[in-house]
């Protein structure tokens, strides 16, 4: 028994071992399902084969529908409801104001941009356009008031992000002001790529083709 646990041990280890021969590019290429040309085992998987195309080039603009990530949302500053007591006759008042909020939470971005796959630097550049997403579970905390919990969405521009979410403690809508950490950024593996890839740009006839390294 412990000779078939170890020799078990060994199959293991030198699939782990090859895997980290691969290049970062292949790693997330094998991971999303895409079959190389001169690759012998084909994608059984028929909706990721017919997502990527039959060949893939080093520093050429790829573009899917749709791009996404986990990631998460923060705010310095948002619109809320300011609730004003007169202390003289004893009555209440509310408008909407600016206050300085730190909002912290997690969610999810949908975005529009190209990519491309950098043979030098053997990662994928990503240019996002414009994004949207929703978020909960976040926190913030206002300094005339109690911190609140947070649930919306956010719409934005590269590294500006306008959220729209509702204060379930203090019962209260909010608008607020601020950017966003996508995960992508620390690790390729988290970018998702929907829908079906198309070159954005012809491919220069110098450009090689993507194959496993």
């Amino acid at each position: 028994m412990r000779y078939i646990l170890f020799i078990f041990s060994l199959f293991v280890s030198s699939l782990v071992i090859g895997q980290e021969d691969y290049g970062n590019i292949t790693k997330f290429l094998l991971q999303k399902g895409y079959t190389f040309p001169d690759s012998v085992k084909l994608n059984t998987n028929k909706a990721q084969s017919k997502q990527w195309p039959d060949t893939l080039y080093y520093n050429t603009v790829y573009k899917s529908k749709l791009l996404g990530s986990l990631t998460f949302p923060f705010a310095f500053t948002s619109i809320e409801k300011v609730v004003v007591t007169n202390s003289t006759n004893n009555t209440t008042s509310s408008n909407y104001e600016p206050v300085s909020t730190i909002s912290l939470g997690v969610g999810y971005t949908w975005f529009w941009g190209d990519f491309v796959f950098d043979k030098e630097d053997d990662k994928i550049t990503v240019e996002p356009k414009a994004f949207f997403g929703i978020y909960e579970g976040s926190t913030g905390s206002a300094f005339n008031k109690l911190a609140g919990l947070y649930t919306g969405g956010f719409i934005g521009v590269g590294s500006f992000s306008v959220f729209f979410g509702y204060d379930a403690i203090n019962k209260n809508p909010s608008i607020g002001v601020g950017g966003r950490f996508d995960l992508y950024s620390v690790s390729q593996k988290h970018l998702h790529i929907l829908g079906k890839i198309h070159k954005a740009s012809k491919h220069k006839k110098i450009e090689p083709i993507i194959s496993p390294e």
